[in-house]
Order: structure tokens, then C-alpha cells, then sequence
């Protein structure tokens, strides 16, 4: 099990997964190994939680066909949630994803690299 205390410091035993959770985890950094992926994704973190259309995330710097596509790509792994409303279609964060962001961003900036 993983010890955390007030410095929440692994002991090595929280690193141990199961073959199928290496996997989903291999394809969770595939998936934001792309920079616009990643940028949607931040997009969508900044949104604190609230459904945002695919038109209004269209300013990555691709097409909006291509916005839908990485959305959806997101989506099969659980990162975003989806709604459709008619013709559009609402994103927003999965539950806990924020948080899970935000703790590795700031982890990275205590990282002397």
C-alpha cells in the first residue's frame, strides 16, 4: 500500500499495476503525447468542470472536424465526458481529471529539470 504522509511520499508499493492498468495507462500517454490533445484537454481544465461545445474549443489551431476527432479519442479513454444536446455536442473533464491535472502540473514545477 501506499504510505503518504505530509510530504505524501510513495514507499514504491503505489507503483505496482496490474497488466490491464499498465495498458490503459500506456494509451493515457499516447493519447497526450499530441500537443493538441493536450491543449484541449488544458482548455477544458480551465473550464473548472463545466460543459463546453466542440466550436467554442475550436481555437487549437486545427479544423474543428480534427477538434472532434482528438475529443473523441480523449473521450474512449475516459479523460472527458460527453453530452449531446441536437446538433451539438457538450465536453467537460471526467471526474476526477482536474485534480489529477492540476496535482502532476504542480508537481512539475517543484521539479528542478
Amino acid at each position: 500500500m501506499c504510505q503518504r504522509g505530509a510530504a505524501s511520499v510513495c514507499d514504491g508499493s503505489c507503483l505496482e499495476l496490474s497488466e490491464a492498468d499498465m495498458v490503459w495507462w500506456s494509451n493515457v500517454f499516447k493519447t497526450l503525447g499530441d500537443p493538441v490533445r493536450l491543449q484541449l484537454l488544458m482548455h477544458l481544465a480551465e473550464r473548472s468542470g463545466a460543459e463546453v461545445a466542440v466550436h467554442e474549443l475550436a481555437d487549437v489551431g486545427v479544423s474543428l472536424a480534427t477538434v472532434s476527432h482528438h475529443l473523441k479519442r480523449l473521450r474512449c479513454i475516459g479523460l472527458v465526458e460527453s453530452r449531446r444536446d441536437g446538433r451539438l455536442i457538450y465536453y467537460r473533464l471526467g471526474a476526477g481529471v482536474r485534480s489529477a491535472l492540476m496535482q502532476i502540473l504542480h508537481q512539475r514545477s517543484q521539479v528542478n529539470v
